[in-house]
């Protein structure tokens, strides 16, 4: 088995897909059980440098440490933590179609994160879509403002807002359905 070093571990490679760049891989992944927000913690904060999104593409994102993660990303306090979500779905059926199967818990982690973002930007993929009442008022128990947004919007300006010091946090859905663990077009 092969077996990349990183600054403080070894990582079995075939934690990474194809799709991903591990010689530029600068932080330790690790594997944790998915909470029921479908949120896995892929990286370790250490003396590491925070996190931001280089790029966005049809691939994924591209992180300023290099690494290329396809999927939903959540952003919190200079952390990023894979997010099992797809964009909300291209249907004809209205807004409860685009949203089947989304609800508050899949922002759960939000309950947990100190600080608590002032501010949450929401990219719901390539295009805006108003998430659901109960998501919307969810969040906003938790009193924190949500900022609906396209990913590459959300993540642009989650970079200006951390560099400037707020306390903010991005949910950030791929531009299209991707296994994150392969990296393929569902």
């Amino acid at each position: 088995m092969l077996v990349l070093r990183t600054a403080s571990r070894l990582v079995p490679a075939s934690c990474f897909s194809q799709r991903l760049a591990p010689a530029s891989l600068t932080r330790a992944l690790h594997a944790s059980t998915p909470a029921r927000s479908g949120l896995t913690n892929l990286f370790e904060a250490g003396d590491n440098p925070p996190l931001s999104v280089s790029k966005l593409d049809e691939r994924g994102f591209h992180l300023s440490d290099g690494l290329l993660v396809p999927g939903g990303l959540v952003f919190a306090d200079g952390r990023a933590f894979l997010w099992d979500v797809d964009p909300p779905a291209d249907s004809k059926g209205g807004m409860a179609a685009a949203w089947a199967g989304w609800s508050p818990e899949r922002f759960a982690v939000f309950e947990r994160v100190v600080p608590r973002p002032e501010i949450l930007l929401f990219g719901t993929g390539s295009r805006v879509l108003l998430p659901p009442r109960e998501v919307r008022d969810y969040i906003s128990s938790l009193g924190i403002t949500l900022e609906i947004m396209d990913s590459r919007n959300a993540a642009s300006t989650y970079n200006l807002l951390f560099e400037e010091g707020r306390t903010v946090s991005a949910a950030l859905c791929p531009l299209q359905p991707v296994d994150s663990r392969t990296g393929e077009k569902k």
